[in-house]
């Protein structure tokens, strides 16, 4: 009887471990989690002349787009299988549904040009790397590009040398050098994006919840996050000698600020990254739903959580794609 009274203690302990690795297994196979930065959206005053700033300074190349194409959007990549920078126009778009174009209605429209870059709470800057920072120096400025700052100090990254150029819209772009990096045929590759936010806990823990974050690096007023496969770097403004004072609300009701507008994550199934999501309390700006252009369902399906200091930062999935973009336009082949 004490054998078989062992046995049975063992059996039961082995049956709760069983039990319990279930749960969490199942627990961890049911989170949803980006696959791929897919989206750096931009809002610009002139299209044609942000497509060729990219096209000129980094040689990019403009991909080509799944199904029909959008009159309103241009994907371009300065590294196979980069994250996409997206340029769209100044809205509203006629071939959007009215509540799509509804941010647009009435809206006072804020260029960086018109605040002389004031600071402001967001994406401050998007960083590209290149093998030799004197040899992109050199080759920008010959180019025509307009220099910004002639030494860039990174949070974090203090002795790497970084400058930066003028972007479209008087938007600033750091180069940084990265002298072991692979860039394959490229010369440029997409390094990060800075941000200025208020609270970096609160929004360091905001991209975990969601868009399950690591973070990477945590020193004096800035952290290092990845998201897929994006470097994000948070700072406060006291990173940047700057007073929280000086420091503006990107976004005020009835206004859209022109530059660098959201950033949007690839998933396999948006509507199970939402749901964890809403385990943890966050709420949607709107429920996922089927991109409609021109009165047609597309291939995207789309939704979209804010941030702290007012970014939004969508989750998208798209017909027959679970990595990034892989073709370009014919025209650039």
């Amino acid at each position: 009887m004490q054998l078989s009274h062992h046995r049975a203690q063992h059996i039961f302990f082995i049956s709760c471990f069983i039990i319990l690795n279930f749960f969490c297994t199942s627990s961890t196979a049911q989170k949803e989690e980006p696959i791929h930065l897919d989206d750096i959206h931009f809002i610009v005053t002139n299209e044609e002349e942000a497509v060729s700033f990219f096209q000129k300074y980094f040689g990019a190349k403009e991909m080509a787009h799944p199904g029909d194409r959008f009159d309103l959007a241009r994907f371009l990549s300065i590294k196979w299988q980069d994250p996409t920078i997206t340029i769209t126009p100044i809205g509203p778009y006629k071939d959007l549904p009215p509540d799509r174009n509804k941010r647009w209605m009435d809206a006072t429209i804020i260029l960086p040009s018109s605040e002389k870059h004031k600071p402001v709470y967001g994406a401050k800057w998007l960083a590209i790397s290149t093998p030799s920072i004197t040899k992109s120096y050199d080759e920008l400025k010959e180019s025509g590009a307009v220099i910004y700052n002639e030494k860039v100090i990174l949070p974090l990254e203090p002795n790497i040398p970084a400058f930066s150029i003028y972007g479209p819209d008087g938007v600033e772009i750091v180069l940084v050098e990265r002298s072991d990096f692979n860039f394959d045929d490229s010369k440029y590759a997409i390094d990060h994006i800075q941000f200025l936010v208020k609270n970096i806990e609160k929004t360091r823990v905001f991209f975990k919840d969601i868009y399950s974050a690591k973070t990477i690096d945590n020193d004096k007023g800035s952290v290092k996050i990845q998201v897929a496969d994006a470097n994000l770097v948070l700072s406060n403004p006291e990173v940047f000698n700057l007073k929280t004072k000086e420091v503006s609300l990107r976004k005020k009701e009835g206004t859209i600020r022109i530059g660098l507008d959201h950033l949007g994550f690839l998933y396999k199934d948006i509507s199970k990254a939402a749901s964890n999501a809403k385990e943890k309390g966050y709420s949607p700006l709107f429920k996922p739903q089927r991109y409609i252009y021109k009165n047609k369902p597309t291939v995207y399906t789309f939704t979209a959580f804010t941030a702290p200091d007012n970014l939004n930062i969508e989750m998208v999935q798209v017909d027959g794609r679970i990595g990034p973009h892989s073709y370009y336009e014919k025209t650039n082949e």
